[in-house]
């Protein structure tokens, strides 16, 4: 099925604010592209029919719960127990950026609300990393006294607006140009309305988590999620291997030389992102089907390109080629770099690093309970990546 396009706005908006302004582009004219070939998979014979329990005898358990039913049935598994009104903040109580998750994961509203919500929670992750060193100095109320004085969800929001509006945040980093995250320091646009919105969703669901049976979310498995992936990968290999070049295949090489003349144009890097089975679609174009494509930063997340190396399943793969004497796959001779990001509890993320050289593997803990979604809806991942770009694109 195509993005949730508030999942699109939301995940573009944090691309422009942390990665793009990172790695030296203009945040405001940069050109971002999302191919959507789920389209192109043969649809299921019979609609998904497979999946439907209408009309089955319920043997107990729960229903499929919502981004928001899952925060904070999550949060009162961890806690114990999670009050209207305090969703938030009794998660900020063990992590302040746990609730900044949270709010970013639940927004709502319009393509302006959702950029200025998804803005907000990346400028308190800024302030969260800094304040914290990324965590090394610890969070919640240790690192953040005053987490103790808010008293209700919405009044956590406006402190921490007000904290960071009185927070000057350290330099840019080397090679970025100035960003929305740091041209709006201290203007004090206070709480923006998407993320107010989220504190009504969440105090409902609060409200009912009792009656909902506690914890739903995490009893429950993402069998619809589990069968489309499985569906996008079936099809996409059956698909790639009855032609030379399949339409998959033509659709994102086709999105990856108009992204490429642009930067080209524009004197930008440029950087790919791939998340889940795109990472695999990726690997397969920039390796066989247009090795003359040049990419400065290849970011995958919660891909499978290791794994289906070792069961040499890409045009690529040179099946003589294995761990004997301690051998890896060469690197992509265009590819500057090259970053696979991997959260242990997400179970359909692999490591690339053992497999391929020129691979980092970075860890990640999206603290999601269906972490396999949770990377891009992350402020911090998207932070953690405008810091590696950053760094340098080698």
């Amino acid at each position: 099925m195509p993005a949730d396009p508030q999942q699109v706005a939301v995940r573009d908006a944090l691309y422009r604010q942390h990665v793009l302004a990172a790695a030296g582009c203009d945040p405001a004219k940069s050109l971002i592209l999302s191919p959507w070939w789920g389209g192109l998979v043969a649809e299921p014979a019979w609609g998904w029919a497979s999946l439907s329990t209408t009309g089955m005898e319920r043997l107990g358990g729960a229903g499929e719960a919502s981004v928001v039913e899952e925060a904070v049935d999550v949060v009162a598994a961890r806690a114990g127990v999670v009050e209207p009104d305090r969703v938030l903040v009794t998660a900020a109580a063990e992590s302040l950026l746990w609730a900044i998750d949270i709010v970013c994961a639940a927004l709502t509203g319009t393509e302006e609300e959702l950029s200025l919500g998804a803005e907000f929670c990346g400028r308190a992750t800024v302030f969260w990393a800094e304040r914290t060193d990324s965590g090394h100095r610890g969070d919640g109320p240790g690192v953040f006294p005053w987490l103790t004085e808010v008293a209700h969800d919405a009044e956590l929001l406006a402190r921490l607006s007000a904290e960071m509006d009185a927070w000057r945040p350290g330099p840019v980093p080397s090679g970025a140009t100035t960003s929305p995250e740091w041209e709006t320091f201290g203007v004090g646009g206070g709480v923006p309305r998407a993320a107010r919105a989220v504190l009504r969703r969440l105090n409902s669901c609060a409200a009912t988590a009792v009656t909902r049976g506690g914890a739903a979310a995490i009893r429950g498995w993402p069998t619809r999620k589990i069968a489309l992936l499985l569906g996008d990968v079936m099809g996409y290999f059956a698909q790639r291997d009855g032609a030379e070049a399949g339409a998959i295949v033509a659709l994102v090489v086709e999105a990856l030389e108009k992204a490429s003349r642009h930067a080209a144009e524009h004197g930008e890097p440029l950087i790919v992102v791939a998340h889940s089975m795109g990472g695999n679609i990726v690997h397969d174009a920039l390796s066989h089907y247009r090795p003359d494509l040049r990419v400065d930063l290849l970011v995958t997340a919660g891909t499978q390109v290791g794994l289906f190396e070792e069961l040499k399943l890409f045009r690529a793969s040179d099946p003589s080629l294995t761990c004997a004497g301690g051998g890896k796959v060469p690197a992509l001779p265009n590819v500057g770099r090259w970053i696979n990001v991997v959260d242990p509890a997400d179970p359909l993320a692999f490591a690339a690093a053992p497999v391929f050289a020129g691979a980092e593997d970075l860890r990640f803990d999206t603290g999601a309970w269906w972490a396999h979604g949770g990377y891009i809806t992350s402020p911090y991942f998207h932070h953690r990546v405008g810091v590696c770009a950053a760094e340098g694109l080698r």
